[in-house]
Formats: structure tokens, sequence, C-alpha cells
């Protein structure tokens, strides 16, 4: 007996082709052995004969099966493509969102970096002292709340404060109207 090295298992060393061809190649064998043997005298014998033809019979539809869901390469072709579209408007999502959030630090300059401070340095509650009964409704977390607002507000008049410099120093041309054909 010959014990093989390979530690994977037959799906894992075979292709789907390969495994129908052994499998089919199996079954050949097995008829050809049925049928060389004498028919059965006896109601055992008989049994056996069936349940050996009828496993002959599953290993030939199941290799017959497989042979008829094979893919169309044409389908294979068009969801490969489809999947890759789906990838390629995923990475650009990806970037825009990238890009989006770079642009927004870049923006806020300093008030990210604050903001980034202020959600790290949250102050944590004090400990709620322990009741003699045990309540029957759930325990909420204690909620503490930081008011931002004054943050906010700077951060917005900064901002509206660098769009106002940035509007000032470029030069709009004065509108004038197209002249009116008076026809």
């Amino acid at each position: 007996m010959r014990m093989s090295l390979d530690d994977r298992t037959a799906q894992a060393q075979l292709t789907p082709a390969e495994r129908r061809e052994l499998l089919r190649a199996f079954a050949d064998r097995m008829l050809l052995k049925v049928t060389a043997m004498d028919d059965p005298e006896d109601m055992t014998g008989v049994e056996k004969a069936v349940r050996t033809a009828a496993m002959i019979e599953r290993i030939y539809s199941r290799c017959d099966r497989a042979e008829r869901q094979k893919p169309e390469p044409r389908k294979v072709e068009a969801e490969r493509a489809t999947n890759k579209e789906a990838a390629i408007k995923a990475q650009v999502s990806l970037a825009n969102t990238l890009k989006w959030g770079d642009e927004r630090r870049r923006d806020l300059g300093h008030w990210w970096d604050v903001a980034q401070n202020v959600t790290k340095t949250v102050p944590e509650a004090p400990a709620r002292p322990q009741t003699a009964a045990p309540s029957r409704s759930p325990i909420l977390p204690q909620v503490t709340y930081v008011d931002l607002t004054d943050d906010i507000e700077a951060a917005r008049a900064e901002l509206a404060l660098s769009r106002r410099a940035a509007a000032k120093s470029v030069p709009v041309p004065p509108f004038r109207r197209p002249p009116l054909n008076s026809g």
C-alpha cells in the first residue's frame, strides 16, 4: 500500500474535470467486474447486485450532471467583466472619499486637530454609588455631554474669515448686461 506524503485532499489536488474522469473510470471498472461475476443464486446475492448496480448508476449520474452544469466560457467572461467593473467603481469611490477627507482636513486646518483631541479627552463620568435594593429597570450608562458650542462657533468664524479673505484676493470682473436688440 502506497502512502502519499501530500496532505492535501483529493479535491485540492485534482481539478473538477480530473475528478469526473477518475469517477467515471472507477464506475467503468466496477461495471466490468459486476458483468464478469456469475448471476446471483439467492436473495442476498440479488440484493448485493442491485445495491452495486444502483451505486454505479449514481456515480454515472453524478458525472453526467456535473458535465451538464459546466459554466459556459462566455458567461464566465461576462461575470468577470461585471466583477471587474464593480471593483473599479469601488476603488474610484474609495479614492474620492479619501480625497474628500484630505481636502476637508486641509480646509479645517488646526480645528481638525482640536476636534481629534477633544474626542480623545472626553472626561469620564464619576461612578454611581450602589443602591441597596436593585432596581427592576435596566441600568443605563451615564452619559456626559461636552459643550463644544464655543469651539464650533470659533471654527465657523475663522472659516468664514478665510473664505472672505480668499474672495477678496480674487478680483471679480464686473457684471455687464448684454445689449438689448431693439429691432
